[in-house]
């Protein structure tokens, strides 16, 4: 009859074990994270937008809108779009998003630009090891869409879109699970940034140079003016947290 025989680990086995604990808890630990809102934060959205609704709106027989029109409502679900610019049933409604995101798709490469500053903004935080996010309440293939043709994708870890859960708090609190981040930060230009900021206990900036009106950054825990700034903003918060 065979000897029950059992097996404990080596002092060596151990040691490489307890390493491995080790640097799993260090990663997490320090593990940095930027979640950022897209239109009117990294994208100057009017530039290839405003065409877009615009030849949606005449190929349906409306009058396109004016641009300050249209770029109120960035940062709004594009059923908000419809509602305020169209006041139209769902059918149309249908026809008039499908018609932006076959003009954006011209649009968006000839035309579509990032803020000044945006793209060494992003590089100076990828180069602090910080992990960088979108969370916008653009659908997903629309964020693929404007990271790909500004030449921005590769700098994301993670894009979240409304696709499937509504709010914004929700998908940032996602976020915040999904990359087990000891910091985390939250850069917008709308009430929904902030909100989702202050609801899921992070930091927040506001851009003032996005398209949030000026009373939806009073919560915001800093303001920013220009994208270069947030590189310092981000600086002062993580020496104090």
């Amino acid at each position: 009859m065979a000897e029950n025989t059992q097996f404990s680990a080596s002092p060596q086995f151990s040691y490489i074990r307890s390493s491995i604990d080790f640097w799993k808890r260090c990663i997490i630990k320090f593990t940095k994270t930027v979640i950022f809102d897209l239109d009117g934060t990294l994208h100057f959205t009017e530039k290839a937008l405003v065409p877009a609704i615009q030849m949606a709106m005449a190929d349906l027989g409306y009058k396109p809108a004016d641009p300050a029109s249209i770029n109120a409502l960035y940062g709004e679900p594009l059923e908000v779009f419809c509602r305020k610019l169209l006041k139209c049933d769902d059918e149309i409604c249908m026809q008039f998003r499908n018609g932006i995101r076959k003009h954006q798709k011209i649009t968006l490469p000839e035309r579509g630009e990032l803020y000044p500053g945006t793209r060494k903004m992003l590089s100076d935080l990828k180069e602090m090891s910080f992990n960088l996010a979108i969370c916008s309440n653009a659908g997903l293939s629309y964020i693929e869409l404007v990271t790909g043709s500004l030449g921005i994708a590769d700098m994301f870890t993670l894009l979240e879109g409304r696709d499937g859960q509504p709010s914004k708090t929700e998908r940032v609190g996602s976020i915040i699970s999904s990359t087990g981040s000891s910091v985390t930060i939250m850069v917008g230009d709308r009430y929904h940034d902030i909100e989702a900021a202050e609801e899921n206990s992070i930091p927040s900036i506001g851009c003032l140079y996005g398209y949030g009106r000026a009373d939806e950054m009073r919560k915001a825990d800093y303001g920013v003016n220009s994208p270069a700034e947030i590189v310092d903003i981000i600086k002062k918060l993580t020496a104090e947290l």
